[in-house]
């Protein structure tokens, strides 16, 4: 599968993500992107750094396809805060639309697991009917 075809299938909703490759092994299919970006904004005081502190791989569980599983292995950086009074001296980018803060799952995943959330009913499963 070519990456432009990986990239818009996976992240065709998402800027600064670039697909690296996808396996599928068995049940499970495994992403592996990266961020492109070459700034982030701390959290703390929205100050923009550039400084890269360190990198690591977030493991978000994503939307299945085709009833697979499919885990986004992405490497993400850590940033140093250029303000110094801020009182977040790192923090870990995020990306719009993929990720959010300490999730491990993908921002879509977890809006379908919401509306679920919301329509399942509350209290004791109805008795059937009997014949």
């Amino acid at each position: 599968m070519g990456d432009g075809l990986l990239q818009d299938l996976w992240f065709h909703q998402v800027e600064g993500v670039e697909v690296e490759n996808a396996v599928s092994e068995g049940e499970l299919v495994t992403v592996r992107a990266r961020t492109g970006a070459e700034e982030a904004a701390c959290p703390a005081c929205g100050t923009l750094s550039s400084r890269v502190h360190s990198r690591y791989v977030r493991r978000l569980a994503d939307s299945a396809v085709g009833g697979r599983r499919v885990l986004i292995e992405l490497q993400v950086r850590r940033f140093r805060c250029r303000e110094r009074a801020c009182r977040q001296a790192t923090f870990a980018e995020q990306v719009d639309g993929l990720t959010f803060r300490h999730g491990r799952r993908s921002t879509g995943l977890q809006k379908v697991l919401e509306r679920l959330a919301v329509m399942w009913p509350v209290g004791p499963a109805p008795a059937s009917p009997r014949s």
